[in-house]
């Protein structure tokens, strides 16, 4: 980038989105750190992918102030009150030629936050949208660019059922190309994803019209061919250190110090060889979903969340990501009524089962929690 800047001619950059890591608060701490980073580089535009909500529209929206993160879309709305969450369009002006950068998503693609309990998006039309924007924005830029994250399946419909898009930069799809490609008068560019590449387009803009009359496209793979920048490794070497520092504390606020190595979970299987019916009844209760849920959140690696939603994960020989700890998925009998292989027979376990439920269900995770009314969901 450095030398690009340097050779004094006028930069566009742009991004078609999914800047953001996967759902896991680990991944949101790294996506703190590339943000930043993004930020630095300067650019121009950034269209939004579904993944840029992983972590809620409030976290994106820091992001963007804290950084300067040039976010838009046209189509993704609040469900609440019907607003568009990010600026409709961006005018970005470049040797005397205005351009309009607009981004809009395929609403195929699932929007999926960590902090959702329900849909807190709608997505309209791309091609409604943009049919109705493009005539607008075409009043205040000479030249629109679409950072459309539709993919390559979606991207050349939209095209051809839309008139006036100059410029197309493909998001969401797996694929470079390679070589300039005009598709009715617009002029595409597509480099893949995860900051793999980055794809130059060197372009001679009409003057007074902003059309594109002539294209010239590379694609660089950003390997190890490619040699670092001394002042950003640096960076990103302090942010490896401090990356194992968080995960370290994240798992030494929830360490293994309970229980006994003498002793042993045996998983539910053990339990239903005796106890068939408290088996059936647990296998119809949220408990053996428990593992699942924060599975779909992208939260199976949280300490905080494993906490509960595993069997022993504090306790010796408990849960853990290798076999035979592995097999301790989800709020088994033994989360419970404790080591089975120290199985009471003298009533108690019944007591300290009930003991337990409010480990979990506190006031933090489990506000409602009244046990007559938890007990009837798991009763056995």
């Amino acid at each position: 980038m450095d030398g690009v800047w340097n050779e004094n001619v006028p930069v566009l950059m742009v991004d078609a989105g999914d800047l953001f890591g996967r759902r896991s608060k680990d991944e949101k701490h790294q996506t703190e750190f590339l943000c930043q980073m993004t930020g630095d580089l300067g650019y121009d535009g950034i269209g939004l992918g579904e993944r840029d909500l992983n972590y809620g529209l409030p976290f994106l929206r820091e992001m963007i102030e804290q950084n300067g993160l040039p976010f838009t879309n046209a189509n993704v709305r609040d469900a609440k009150t019907g607003e568009l969450i990010l600026p409709e369009y961006l005018i970005v002006e470049r040797n005397g030629i205005k351009y309009g950068l607009v981004s809009v998503l395929d609403p195929a693609l699932k929007i999926i936050t960590m902090t959702a309990t329900e849909a807190e998006f709608t997505v309209d039309d791309p091609v409604a949208v943009m049919r109705e924007l493009v005539p607008r924005l075409r009043e205040k830029a000479d030249c629109i660019v679409l950072l459309g994250h539709l993919g390559e399946n979606n991207t050349e419909p939209l095209i051809r059922e839309v008139k006036g898009i100059d410029i197309s930069v493909t998001g969401h799809t797996f694929r470079n190309l390679q070589t300039e490609r005009v598709l009715d008068d617009t002029a595409m560019f597509t480099a893949t994803h995860e900051g793999r590449y980055i794809g130059r387009a060197n372009l001679f803009i009409e003057e007074g019209t902003g059309r594109v009359m002539a294209i010239d496209v590379g694609i660089t793979s950003l390997d190890d061919k490619v040699s670092s920048d001394a002042e950003m490794q640096a960076k990103v070497d302090q942010y490896k250190k401090e990356l194992v520092e968080y995960k370290e504390a994240k798992r030494a606020a929830y360490p293994r110090n309970l229980g006994s190595d003498k002793e042993q979970f045996l998983s539910e299987r053990a339990c239903m060889s005796c106890h068939e019916d408290a088996w059936k009844s647990y296998v119809g209760s949220p408990h053996r979903t428990a593992f699942a849920a924060i599975r779909n959140k992208g939260q199976s690696s949280e300490p905080e969340c494993l906490s509960c939603h595993t069997t022993g994960y504090m306790y010796k020989n408990g849960y853990s990501t290798e076999a035979p700890g592995s097999k301790l998925i989800n709020v088994q009998c033994e989360a419970c009524h404790g080591y089975g292989s120290e199985h009471a027979r003298d009533g108690k376990w019944v007591a300290q089962a009930k003991d337990s439920c409010v480990v979990c269900h506190d006031q933090k995770n489990s506000p409602e929690f009244d046990y007559a009314t938890y007990w009837e969901k798991i009763k056995h």
